[in-house]
C-alpha cells in the first residue's frame, strides 16, 4: 500500500498484471532522484525479485538502457490515460521495443491463451511487462493506469474511483503543494519589498 496525502489514506497497487507495469515505471523516484534501475546489477535485483529472469541471466549496460527506454515509453503512455492520446515518438518507440520482444501467443495446459517472449533473458523479462499491459488492453484497465499530474512527480498509480477521476497526490501534496508554496514566496517578497520602500 502507497501513502496518498497525509499517512491515513492509502492506495493499493493496480491489480495483477498492471501491477508489474506500475512498479516498472515508479523504479525512478523523480522526486528523490532515485532510480532502482540506475546499474546493470539494480535492474538484475529488480527483475529476479518478480521471477522475470532466472539467477543464471546475467545484466548488460544495453539491456538496462533498453529497460530505460521501456520505462519511459510506458510512462508517457500512462501519461495518455490522463489527458489526450499517445504522442508519435511514444508509439513508434513502443512498436520498436513490442517487436524485439518477440511475443508469441501460446496455450497453457489449463487451455489458457497466453503471450510469451520468444527470445529469453533480459528481453524475456522486459517482453513480459509489454505482455502485461497487452492484458491491461484487453481488459479495459490499462485506461485507468495514470500518473501524477506534477512534472516533479510522475508517479504511476492505478485509479480506482468510479468517475476515473482519481489523482495520486493530495491538495497538500506535490505539485499543489509547490504551488502554495511558490505562492507563499512570492507573497513574502511582495511583502518584503513593499516594508523596505516605506
Amino acid at each position: 500500500m502507497v501513502a496518498v496525502g497525509d499517512d491515513s489514506v492509502k492506495r493499493a497497487p493496480a491489480p495483477a498484471p498492471l501491477d508489474l507495469v506500475e512498479a516498472f515505471i515508479n523504479t525512478a523516484d523523480l522526486e528523490t532522484a532515485s532510480d532502482e534501475l540506475a546499474t546493470p546489477g539494480g535492474l538484475r535485483t529488480w527483475l529476479l525479485d518478480r521471477r522475470l529472469i532466472n539467477s543464471s541471466e546475467s545484466v548488460r549496460e544495453r539491456d538496462r538502457r533498453q529497460a530505460i527506454r521501456l520505462r519511459e515509453a510506458l510512462r508517457h503512455a500512462v501519461t495518455a490515460n490522463s489527458k489526450a492520446g499517445v504522442d508519435r515518438h511514444t508509439l513508434r518507440e513502443l512498436n520498436h521495443l513490442a517487436h524485439d520482444a518477440q511475443l508469441v501467443v501460446s496455450f497453457g495446459e489449463d487451455g489458457a491463451a497466453r503471450l510469451n517472449p520468444s527470445v529469453g533473458g533480459v528481453e524475456a523479462g522486459l517482453a513480459q511487462i509489454l505482455a502485461a499491459v497487452f492484458v491491461g488492453m484487453l481488459t479495459g484497465r490499462w485506461t485507468r493506469l495514470k500518473r501524477c499530474g506534477n512534472d516533479t512527480c510522475q508517479w504511476a498509480f492505478y485509479d480506482a474511483s468510479k468517475n476515473r477521476s482519481g489523482r495520486w497526490c493530495e491538495m497538500a501534496d506535490c505539485g499543489n503543494d509547490a504551488k502554495g508554496r511558490a505562492y507563499r514566496a512570492r507573497r513574502r517578497v511582495a511583502v518584503g519589498t513593499r516594508s523596505s520602500s516605506h
